[in-house]
């Protein structure tokens, strides 16, 4: 058997590799990241100022009156920073928040200068339980704190006196947070 190149007297030449064309590409990404930024769900933060105590502070001056509230696995505890004000047990296997907000809102009217509280947490206790305590005793419903006397009615700008009718009003806004003892 012969072997018989397909033309007589020309060689074969060696064959150019193929062009990559990118432009395809780049256009299939475009489209690919303009398809999972119109699909993609931006979740809200939701930002709390904090106090946190700073070196720089100098010497710290006892307030006269502020809230701490202990959590611990067993329940809450509220006191004034030297003694006991109150103790609220788990209802259910669940913190009794809708107590501690009535209790909040009773100080709050015993003190209505003071914005400032202390969340003391015991290393066991669950993070979403810090946030639904703070919730409770950073703010009320108006028309609870209207029946108990607190936040009645307010002067407007152009001064009216209004009566809140809904919405929340603030307690306790400046939250410092630390380690139950």
């Amino acid at each position: 058997m012969f072997y018989k190149p397909l033309m007589p007297g020309r060689h074969a030449k060696p064959k150019k590799p193929g062009e990559l064309l990118l432009v395809p590409m780049i256009d299939i990404f475009s489209v690919l990241v303009t398809f999972l930024l119109m699909t993609a769900v931006f979740s809200r933060i939701a930002v709390i100022q904090l106090d946190l105590p700073s070196a720089a502070a100098g010497e710290p001056s006892e307030p006269e009156f502020r809230l701490e509230v202990i959590v611990r696995p067993e329940g809450l505890e509220l006191t004034n920073g030297r003694e006991s004000i109150a103790a609220l047990p788990l209802v259910d296997g669940t913190y009794d928040l809708k107590n501690l907000a009535a209790m909040a809102l009773a100080l709050k009217k015993e003190h209505p200068a003071v914005d400032t509280a202390s969340v003391l947490m015991a290393p066991e206790v669950e993070y979403d339980n810090l946030i639904q305590v703070m919730d409770a005793i950073r703010s009320a419903d108006a028309r609870t704190a209207a029946a108990a006397g607190l936040y009645a009615s307010t002067v407007g700008a152009d001064g009216q006196q209004t009566t809140i009718a809904s919405g929340r009003v603030p307690l306790f806004t400046a939250v410092a947070l630390g380690d139950a003892p």
